[in-house]
């Protein structure tokens, strides 16, 4: 398995009919760009001991944006992917 050091760029809701998606740029030490989409907002799990904890992402952190205002080569990245 391959680890890649990535630096996020931007950080998008995007809009897309009634779905709502968080997709980060990132990009990789050896300038590669990374669409990545983040489909959970919200995760409920256990610690060890047993307490249970709610992660959400920082959705402050991102700009709202229409899908199609997306860079084109973002857009076909997320349609590769049926997004």
């Amino acid at each position: 398995m391959i680890m890649y050091r990535v630096s996020v760029e931007k950080r998008y809701i995007v809009k897309k009919g009634d779905k709502r998606i968080v997709v980060e740029l990132c990009r990789s030490q050896d300038g590669k760009l990374f669409a990545v989409p983040i489909l959970i907002t919200k995760h409920v799990y256990t610690t060890p001991d047993g307490t249970e904890k709610e992660w959400e992402y920082p959705e402050r952190e991102a700009e709202e944006i229409d899908y199609m205002s997306l860079p084109k080569n973002v857009r076909e990245a997320l349609s590769k992917i049926n997004i």
